[in-house]
């Protein structure tokens, strides 16, 4: 990593609808939180290798502290897309060209919904991490506001031809191939909106949203960790070695001669 651009797959490009809904007032706020997210869960976030598939105009890794990042897209992108496209590696959902356990970090942005084997690419994901690897997933969530509008596709909502994924099945999912969830967050409670000063008004309904219908957020990410069965990771105990070693007594053996 960086990954070189593969050959193109001549499928059409979804996310070429992503630039201009990104600048509505929801593609903005949606840009706001999942930038908040991302830097909470992955400023910390150690390894070598990190690999981020989805759109490029969401940069999930550029808080994270890793070397060698690479991105991957099921699209080949066009030309003025981005500004980094030596940088991308286009293939396709079922079959990652990366080696299996090489990567310590793996983000997935609103790639599952486009996708129309969800499960295989999770699975893929899942092959790819290491040992103990997170894996990160940005999704849009099917019992939410912004699920009426999905069969509109106007130019005021983002790309999303197949069914969403819910946040409870994602779980069953990434329990069953071995990976241990172990955080989440769901934002967004306005429904989609064109005009600012209508998004502006209604913004009383994220508190409520947050204290009274969690699980009714129209986006969500979850964090997950890939276990090995029968592998446990142990934790030193610096204080306690610390302290055992200024405790202990050297005798030293006092030797005796004869004359």
């Amino acid at each position: 990593m960086p990954l070189p651009l593969a050959l193109s797959l001549n499928l059409p490009n979804p996310y070429q609808s992503w630039a201009p809904w990104l600048k509505s007032p929801s593609g903005q706020a949606l840009l706001a939180i999942e930038r908040r997210w991302l830097e909470q869960r992955l400023v910390d976030q150690f390894g070598y290798h990190a690999l981020q598939v989805g759109p490029s105009e969401i940069n999930a890794l550029a808080s994270n502290r890793m070397l060698c990042k690479a991105r991957i897209s099921f699209f080949a992108p066009q030309p003025g897309d981005s500004d980094e496209e030596d940088q991308q590696l286009v293939c396709h959902p079922d079959a990652l060209p990366v080696e299996s356990e090489s990567v310590d970090l793996v983000v997935l942005v609103h790639c599952l919904e486009l996708v129309s084997d969800p499960h295989s690419l999770l699975r893929e994901a899942e092959r790819v991490l290491i040992p103990e690897g997170r894996l990160v997933v940005l999704g849009f969530n099917p019992y939410s506001l912004w699920a009426l509008h999905q069969p509109l596709a106007t130019r005021y909502f983002p790309p999303a031809e197949n069914p969403w994924l819910s946040l409870g099945r994602l779980k069953d999912w990434c329990r069953v191939l071995g990976m241990t969830p172990d955080g989440g967050s769901a934002a967004l409670y306005r429904p989609i909106l064109s005009k600012p000063r209508w998004w502006d008004r209604l913004a009383w309904l994220e508190a409520a949203g947050n204290r009274w219908w969690p699980g009714l957020g129209a986006i969500y990410l979850l964090s997950a960790v890939k276990r090995r069965e029968g592998m446990r990771m142990m934790k030193t105990n610096w204080r306690q070695r610390r302290a055992s070693a200024s405790s202990q007594v050297v005798v030293g053996s006092s030797v005796r001669t004869s004359e």
